[in-house]
């Protein structure tokens, strides 16, 4: 018997200059866009301040967001 577990993570729509660019599960929209940034391969630009700010998150509307 599996036990079903319930992720205290929120989905969030990532979206960069208002294009939807994918969507991540983070506990906070400032801890979902450097997941996403990060798991893009830009993990370089993830503490650049003026980049991350191109940058806004949304919670997925009933989980499921694109």
């Amino acid at each position: 018997i599996f036990k079903i577990i319930k992720m205290k993570n929120t989905l969030f729509a990532i979206y960069k200059n208002n294009e939807h660019k994918g969507n991540v599960r983070a506990n906070n929209h400032n801890e979902a866009i450097k997941k996403y940034i990060i798991s893009s391969g830009l993990s370089e630009f993830s503490n650049d301040k003026s980049f991350v700010l191109k940058f806004e998150s949304k919670i997925a509307i009933k989980e499921v967001h694109f």
